[in-house]
């Protein structure tokens, strides 16, 4: 049974001499990016992110400009159901004269502070050097100069005008931004508001005859305003402009300085909020400016430390010493860059979407591919799995949340539509917590989706571990996970007696049908990964501790256990192996083609190393396909994990360094991104790719360690000849750091004590 209380900590050391103290984080120091050319565009810009704001970076033309992106920035579009989008904040263009950078030029991004200097020298010799960083505790953005020489600034704020396009329809496009910019005293303000009523949020209700559920659904777009407040000290207004970037059309509003400047700190104080007024929203931006005018250096300090501590909490330094000229050492330099880009949502109100998330850096910024599909669930998964054992349980918290909000909207959704008393998310989800486009029926509107709802089984799994991995309190989530047992329980017995007459079939089992194996296989009976869900789901449960559950409902859990169908088998290539489903009615061609039966591996553990049929499910990864597409590695594809889980570390060692340092190794691949872990994958998801980077690092992870009940397994599918530097966590409050050289663990750190006892060196046997 799994521990909810966090216990004292305590570290075993073994082997000689001890590890580096945590706060030691020199290892940081070699994975800085440096830039010493400008960049052409923003698909060239360098990502920094803090609380729920995120930057993208660059120097193009001899001037600075900066995108400032949220997971919160949702743009209002008028009455269609589908349209919201998120958008930019706004983007900053700094120009500075002379030239600062017009003999050297250096952009460099500081890791450890998730900050990014700006260095170089004017014609004449003359040295300059900026920082870009971000308040970790407030949504301020400062911009910090220091030059040898006087320097003119001007700085503007530019919002585009004009529709906003959709790229899968390009004939479509959809209401026009609404954003204002004027100079107020010594500063700048720009905003975009939505209207106090929401017809979108209305058109949603009429369409789908949801009118029951009103009072239910959220009302996030209501009066929904961001944007910021630009001020430095001496600086004035420089009035307002328009211009052409990228294609699009822009409107500005600008500051400059007064008289040439030797130092600069130009802050944006940024607001998104339901404010009912605009001039509550401009009064409230206004403080939070004003605040912050003297607080650069204790903000500073405060913001330094946060990320001391974030990279403390966990790391995986391969090939520690050798550089970037070493494809395994570039691998573990991505895994840390692309989790910095996750600590740019810990504060928001909604998740980082898998599609770009707020660092979408097109020609047009404001849109994305399948942004009608808001936040789809079996790619958004992919983006929160690697939060558990990289300890960052404040980021995975807002993935969580997102679905807690809904537990009342999706309780009466299932009692309206279905008559059930429970609850189960649809996979398509929407900005108002319920399906972007459901069927009359309450299910997924496409025939690919209607009855998949696995992907909020992970989530409410995800919930039950946050409480084993961080000590977190499961008990807002129990609806949720008891939700989705009473639904398949009361919703499938009762399909299954209208066919049949009766509740369960001649074995006493529960028959899943109709269902969906992931969106490949339609009309399925029994398909293999709603049933591996539901084992992990009521194993998760009984797992907690006895005081979180009442007797009946533990009891219920038990019995419904009990029903559960076998996982479907099928010979393929003269192999057993697992199926996708007992059967189905037809199979779809598209490039989605996923491995539905490979679930029970992941995301849901009941085969793997260490736990039973492990050669079955080693089979199933060499032997179901159906088509080669199927164990592709990029995007969504989870290959990399597959073979991870299965301990096959050949294949593992592959597809990881393939799939961290997606597209390079692919040949004739190249990406239009700059940026390492700007991940590409052409078309499938938005660059940069989210749920693929996601992917990548759950797959590292579990390469490096699993867990399997009490047990933690070291090293399941690690190449001897990676040396490793490593802290990573486990359920029961668990640490395990250690180094691993030369194919031997020389250190190992165990925090508490009491596990070291449950450690295994899988490279030992």
């Amino acid at each position: 049974m799994k521990q909810y209380l966090i216990p004292m900590t305590a570290s075993l050391l073994l082997g000689a001499g001890s590890l580096r103290a945590a706060s030691d984080q020199a290892w940081l120091d070699s994975y800085k990016i440096i830039w010493t050319s400008q960049s052409a565009d923003a698909r060239g810009s360098m990502p920094i992110g803090a609380g729920n704001i995120g930057l993208n970076v660059w120097v193009e033309k001899d001037e600075l400009l900066i995108y400032f992106g949220s997971p919160d920035s949702w743009s209002y579009r008028g009455k269609g159901f589908n349209t919201q989008m998120q958008t930019k904040l706004g983007r900053l263009r700094l120009k500075l004269s002379p030239v600062p950078w017009a003999k050297d030029f250096r952009q460099e991004l500081d890791v450890a502070s998730n900050s990014i200097v700006l260095s170089g020298k004017s014609a004449d010799g003359k040295a300059i050097q900026m920082r870009v960083w971000i308040d970790a505790m407030q949504p301020v953005v400062h911009i910090e100069g220091q030059s040898e020489s006087p320097l003119e600034a001007a700085v503007a704020i530019e919002f585009p005008t004009g529709p906003a396009m959709a790229p899968h329809n390009p004939g479509q496009t959809y209401g026009p931004l609404v954003r204002e910019g004027r100079i107020d005293g010594d500063a700048l303000e720009w905003w975009e508001r939505s209207p106090a009523i929401d017809e979108g949020r209305n058109e949603y209700i009429r369409r789908f005859k949801v009118e029951a559920l009103a009072e239910w659904l959220p009302n996030p777009m209501a009066n929904r305003t961001m944007g910021g407040r630009l001020s430095g000290a001496g600086f004035v207004a420089d009035g307002t402009g328009q211009g052409t970037y990228d294609g699009r059309e822009f409107k500005s509003v600008g500051l400059k300085s007064s008289t040439p400047i030797k130092d600069f700190d130009l802050r944006a104080s940024l607001r998104i909020a339901q404010d009912a007024t605009l001039d509550e929203w401009q009064a409230q931006v206004k403080m939070l400016e004003a605040a912050k005018r003297a607080t650069a250096k204790a903000d500073w300090q405060s913001t330094t430390a946060w990320w001391r501590g974030f990279w403390d909490r966990s790391r995986i330094v391969i090939n520690p010493g050798k550089g970037p000229d070493d494809p395994a050492w570039q691998t573990g330099r991505n895994y840390q860059l692309f989790r910095a880009l996750l600590a740019s949502n810990r504060t928001g109100e909604f998740p980082t979407l898998f599609n770009g998330g707020h660092f979408a850096c097109e020609p047009n910024p404001d849109t994305r591919n399948w942004f009608d599909c808001q936040f789809m669930a079996q790619n958004q998964r992919l983006v929160y799995w690697p939060m558990l054992k990289s300890g960052d349980f404040d980021l995975l918290n807002v993935g969580l949340e997102y679905y807690r909000r809904s537990t009342g909207l999706q309780t009466a959704w299932a009692k309206h539509f279905w008559n059930v008393n429970g609850l189960a998310f649809n996979e398509g989800m929407g900005i108002y917590g319920a399906d972007w486009g459901p069927d009359p029926q309450g299910h997924g509107g496409p025939g690919h989706l209607t009855y998949h709802k696995v992907s909020g089984i992970e989530f409410a799994i995800m919930m039950l571990e946050a409480g084993s991995y961080g000590g977190a309190d499961v008990r807002p989530y129990l609806p949720i996970a008891l939700g989705y047992l009473h639904y398949h329980d009361q919703f499938y017995r009762r399909e299954t007696q209208k066919l049949t007459g009766k509740e369960l079939d001649a074995n006493g089992h529960l028959v899943i049908f109709p269902g969906n194996a992931i969106e490949m296989y339609q009309q399925t009976r029994n398909d293999a990964c709603t049933i591996s869900a539901l084992v992990a789901l009521c194993k998760a449960v009984l797992d907690l501790p006895a005081n979180l559950l009442t007797a009946e409902q533990r009891a219920f859990c038990e019995a419904f256990r009990k029903t559960l169908p076998p996982l479907p088998t099928r010979e393929r290539r003269g192999h057993q192996t697992l199926a996708p489903a007992e059967s189905w009615k037809s199979v779809s061609t598209w490039d989605n083609i996923e491995l539905p039966e490979m679930y029970s591996v992941f995301p849901f553990h009941i085969h793997g190393v260490g736990r039973p049929g492990l050669e079955l499910a080693r089979d199933t990864w060499e032997f179901s396909f159906e088509h080669p597409r199927q164990k592709r590695n990029f995007c969504w594809y989870q290959s990399l994990i597959y073979t991870a889980d299965l301990g096959l570390t050949d294949q593992a060692r592959e597809l990881a360094m393939a799939k961290l340092l997606w597209p390079t190794r692919e040949k004739g691949a190249q990406s239009g991104m700059r940026y390492p872990v700007f991940y590409d994958t052409f078309g499938f998801c938005e660059r940069p790719d989210f749920d693929h980077g996601g992917c990548a690092m759950v797959g590292l992870q579990d390469m490096l360690l699993q867990c399997v009940d009490q047990q933690i397994l070291l090293f399941p599918a690690w190449p001897r000849d990676w040396d490793c530097e490593f802290k990573l966590h486990a359920p029961y409050h668990t640490t395990v750091a250690g180094v691993l050289k030369d194919g031997k663990l020389e250190k190992l750190s165990v925090t508490p004590e009491t596990r070291a006892k449950d450690v295994i060196n899988m490279l030992d046997k």
